[in-house]
């Protein structure tokens, strides 16, 4: 293969992977850090390359001139990159929604699709088109066929594992966005220009010309801080009438300050964390003092996540208090509350009580030798994964072992006092049945947020506003809202009467790590908000097991199988179908690791490049292995089913590899070697699917010799393979049936091509 196609594939596959992780985090920001974001988005970005494989790559074929033809694509790519960028800023703005308002499952699919349309249809055309130049100058008459695309594919894997690493530990901590994107331009217009070589000499005179216009704008915009001048004027359509005077991506996510007549707002991926120094006063006090006067002396207290800003302040107020842990993942937004300080914060952060920590608190819980009298869950709702494992049954019993005798977890979630809706119920009823199943006691302040005390003792199911109060003037606590009548009010018999009556009906379930249904109800909860439309469909979800799965998965396969009978051009699908159930099984299993990394380990966002870099390296590696082999295997349909068989068995073992290591976590070797696992398991993964489309090539170009329509059906059905996985898995597979159950519907899709495969027979040549 010709280096100069070698740095052009490199180079693609770098930058394509680059700005896709950037676009990513960019929409994660304008989505509130949904998890079920990330499968739609990744679903989208291959959607997109699969219509530009298919639709546009082919017509290659039958372009004169070809290097042009890939030149003109670069330049376009190289372009809508950072527009793109712009539209995710200003998405909002355009939709017409506001800032801090949520956006529903269908906003989010139409949005991301028609933000990363452009850039990633062009990158799925390049591939095409790298493709046919590679076999053209390889061979000119005849090419090399099905090792031309199997060289083409190592090569951008390459690159998408240099961009993912290269993305993730050097562009995210040193530039911001549009820094990036332009710099990602620039990468790939050179290599571009590599390729002028092949051209003739006027020709190559006129693209040369374009290419160093396009990138000398690129290097202008850089050199001149006109990447940043774009960055902030992005950043002031994102947050119209707010003051934005800090934006920044961390490892673990992007972090905002808004500042407003010496009140900074704290946001992390676009959800407010805390507002200094005048916090939401009632739910702070609430929050803090219920469960603390509800304990007879609180001495020793964690909170986990979401404590600066007013909490810490509260617990503070207790003289009996010897020590506060306060664990924050992301060190980047306690440095900013440095940064930007107030009285209130200050007085937190700097008090010898006070132990800032910067890790995942659950992980905190499993290391610490320490026992607590209190435990506060800061944030108010199992709205992602990385929150929704401080909801879990797993997490409580965690929590059980930290507490002392009569120690008490507290945790928050949304409610009301005039009405719960099917979903409303549905979330608070999960939870409560989760603490139910480890603690003997619970106690329920309803509000419009609901409290929870769980705990070992029968104490916190006796407290009173008498007993409250009676402590508030032991501790000698001036307190601006809880006050004997406020205590009263919010105390009275009548509204948990009324709570529990409401809650008729509510779920039965109970989350787990594994099987987020707190998550699921959240996601209906916070779609019956902004999209009510879907609120059927997010009931119906509810219902859906396996055995759905199954008749449904039965009954599309013996319909496949009567029509590849009756129609003799339906044959030749056989091979570019079981293309599509491994795409869909690969972004499956993609999806699968990232959801149980960020179940297990809290901090997933700082390893998805590398997550997806262990994934694209094992695609490489599988590959570039069977393009190697393909001259000297014997029985590529034999050993096709072979492949078809290892997919499904890879299905079957993950979850109880991954379920198998869970329990040990609290060991610190197993916790630093079980992180490596999973890119192993990414590793392995992106094998299985890498020696599957060399080889599918060879078969399918046996029987059709037009090559750039053999890549682009093949890559086509591989990507929207992916986006059918990306999307099933994100919206019904992993929030419905957890873990496990997205296991055996991909065993059960795989068992589906593996029918169809082994029923196939050799067909006429394709014409």
């Amino acid at each position: 293969m010709n280096k100069r196609l070698i740095f052009a594939a490199l180079a693609t596959g770098f930058s394509g992977m680059a700005i896709q992780l950037l676009l990513l985090r960019e929409l994660l920001v304008v989505f509130h850090g949904n998890d079920l974001a990330i499968g739609i988005i990744f679903a989208n970005w291959l959607a997109c390359e699969a219509f530009g494989a298919f639709f546009i790559g082919k017509r290659i074929e039958h372009a004169r001139k070809r290097v042009r033809a890939f030149i003109s694509l670069s330049i376009l790519f190289a372009l809508f990159a950072p527009l793109a960028l712009y539209l995710v800023r200003t998405v909002r703005d355009l939709l017409g929604v506001a800032p801090g308002v949520g956006m529903g499952v269908f906003p989010i699919l139409y949005s991301s699709l028609l933000i990363l349309f452009l850039p990633s249809l062009l990158h799925g055309a390049l591939f095409v088109f790298t493709c046919k130049l590679c076999d053209q100058f390889a061979s000119p008459e005849h090419g090399e066929g099905a090792s031309s695309i199997g060289r083409v594919y190592v090569w951008e894997t390459i690159g998408h594992i240099a961009g993912a690493v290269v993305f993730t530990f050097l562009l995210i901590p040193l530039f911001h966005s549009f820094a990036i994107v332009f710099g990602m331009g620039v990468l790939t217009l050179i290599a571009s220009v590599a390729l002028t070589t092949f051209q003739e000499r006027a020709v190559k005179r006129k693209t040369l010309a374009v290419l160093t216009a396009v990138v000398a704008v690129f290097v202008y915009l850089i050199a001149s801080d006109g990447d940043e001048q774009l960055h902030y004027h992005a950043i002031a359509r994102q947050w119209p009438d707010k003051e934005v005077i800090h934006h920044q991506h961390s490892p673990y996510g992007n972090v905002a300050v808004i500042e407003r007549e010496g009140e900074y707002t704290f946001l992390t991926d676009g959800i407010p964390v805390f507002t200094t120094p005048t916090p939401d006063i009632v739910r702070v006090e609430e929050f803090v003092h219920f469960p603390m006067l509800a304990h007879p002396r609180p001495e020793n207290v964690a909170v986990l996540v979401g404590g600066a800003g007013g909490v810490i302040s509260e617990v503070l107020k207790y003289p009996t208090i010897e020590r506060v842990d306060y664990t924050e993942l992301d060190p980047l937004l306690i440095d900013l509350v440095r940064k930007y300080p107030t009285a209130l914060t200050e007085a937190e952060l700097g008090s010898p009580r006070v132990r800032t920590l910067h890790v995942d608190g659950r992980r905190f819980l499993e290391v610490t030798p320490y026992q607590y009298d209190l435990i506060f869950v800061g944030i108010s709702n199992p709205e992602n994964l990385q929150v929704n494992r401080l909801f879990t049954a797993e997490f409580a019993s965690l929590a059980k072992e930290r507490l002392r005798e009569d120690g008490i977890l507290v945790v928050s979630l949304p409610g009301s006092l005039t009405y719960l809706s099917h979903e409303l119920r549905n979330l608070n009823g999960v939870i409560i049945n989760t603490l139910e199943s480890v603690f003997p006691y619970l106690y329920i302040i309803p509000g419009y947020h609901n409290i929870f005390l769980a705990s070992t003792t029968k104490d916190v199911t006796m407290i009173h506003a008498a007993l409250l109060y009676e402590r508030l003037g032991e501790h000698q606590l001036d307190l601006r809202l809880i006050t004997r009548p406020h205590l009263e009010v919010r105390l009275a018999p009548r509204w948990l009467e009324w709570f529990l009556e409401s809650m008729y009906g509510a779920t039965e379930e109970i989350n787990r790590d594994f099987r987020p249904k707190g998550f699921f109800y959240s996601l209906a909860y916070w779609n019956a908000m902004f999209s009510p439309y879907l609120s059927d469909f997010f009931r119906w979800l509810e219902g859906v097991g396996l055995s759905l799965f199954a008749i449904v998965i039965a009954a599309c396969t013996a319909i496949l199988l009567a029509l590849r009978w009756q129609v003799a051009s339906l044959k030749r699908l056989v091979i570019p179908y079981s293309i599509a159930t491994t795409g869909f099984a690969g972004m499956a299993f993609d999806l699968l690791l990232i959801f149980a990394f960020q179940v297990l380990f809290g901090f997933v966002f700082h390893w998805i490049g590398l997550l997806l870099a262990a994934f694209m390296g094992g695609v490489g590696g599988g590959g570039f292995v069977m393009t190697a082999l393909l001259p000297h295997i014997k029985d590529d349909r034999a050993l096709f089913i072979k492949l078809e068989i290892a997919v499904g068995l890879f299905a079957v073992l993950l979850p109880l590899v991954i379920l198998a290591v869970a329990p040990y976590l609290g060991n610190p070797v197993v916790f630093a070697l079980a992180q490596l696992l999973f890119l192993l398991l990414a590793f392995i993964a992106g094998a299985l699917i890498g020696l599957k489309f060399p080889l599918a090539s060879k078969m399918y170009l046996a029987h059709s010799p037009n090559l750039s329509r053999t890549v682009g059906l093949l890559y086509s059905a591989d990507l929207l393979g992916g986006w059918s996985g990306g999307i099933i898995a994100a919206v019904v597979l992993l929030p419905v049936l957890g873990l496990v159950g997205t296991s055996l519907v991909m065993v059960m899709i795989k068992a589906s091509s593996l029918i169809m495969l082994t029923t196939s027979f050799e067909g006429k040549r394709v014409r």
